[in-house]
């Protein structure tokens, strides 16, 4: 197994410390209200440590291969596209992204890092994937709804009254209610531009060296 690079490192590292330190403005460019919850909140934080232009050159992969972001840099306001990851991408960060995964030592130090700021939106996530996967007339009829809104360069946001009832269900089960609806987008996007099993390959990779005893009770 290959080891994490050093700006990889020190991502996981410094992601506590950043995340006191993070300008509110980090997060309004991202246009989150939750600076706590979700991949945008997240990535306002992680980006003052290893943003995607320099995470572009550490893996020597585009992150995305299709879709309104170009040269490093997010574009939020783009309708009637998304950004098209790139497998080999998503393959390289599931090799060298997660320091502990190989390595007991850096397991040990990285999980309350894990704990703190990846847990909660890493269950929601396998969650709406579980959901979606054993509901396959939900996730059609999602992707039309999603190629619809594309089509007619409406907000994605609009998805999220589709997946209230699931979401309504699994905040039952102490999932994040937001996070969990937005989720289900995230893999309506996957399964649309083909890259679900990598991407759930790495979410696996990650539940498995941080959050091992969960994930085998919720398979």
């Amino acid at each position: 197994m290959a080891e994490s690079p050093e700006p990889i490192l020190r991502l996981w590292r410094t992601l506590p410390e950043l995340a006191k330190t993070t300008p509110r403005a980090e997060y309004a460019k991202l246009h989150t209200w939750l600076p706590n919850r979700g991949l945008r909140g997240l990535y306002a934080k992680a980006q003052l440590a290893l943003n995607l232009a320099q995470l572009e050159t550490l893996s020597g992969q585009k992150i995305f291969r299709a879709g309104p972001h170009a040269k490093g840099k997010l574009n939020l306001k783009a309708k009637g596209d998304f950004g098209h990851y790139n497998p080999a991408f998503i393959r390289w960060l599931t090799l060298r992204g997660i320091p502990g995964r190989r390595d007991a030592k850096l397991r040990r130090e990285f999980q309350p890092v894990y704990d703190q700021f990846l847990r909660r939106t890493a269950r929601g996530y396998f969650a709406a994937h579980q959901n979606l996967s054993a509901n396959p007339p939900l996730q059609a009829k999602a992707i039309e709804r999603y190629d619809a809104l594309m089509a007619a360069e409406q907000p994605a946001f609009a998805m999220q009254e589709l997946f209230r009832a699931d979401a309504n269900r699994l905040e039952k089960d102490g999932h994040d209610w937001f996070e969990v609806n937005v989720a289900h987008g995230f893999w309506i996007r996957r399964h649309i531009d083909g890259t679900t099993k990598p991407c759930h390959q790495l979410l696996v990779a990650l539940l498995e060296t941080h959050d091992a005893k969960w994930l085998k009770i919720n398979r």
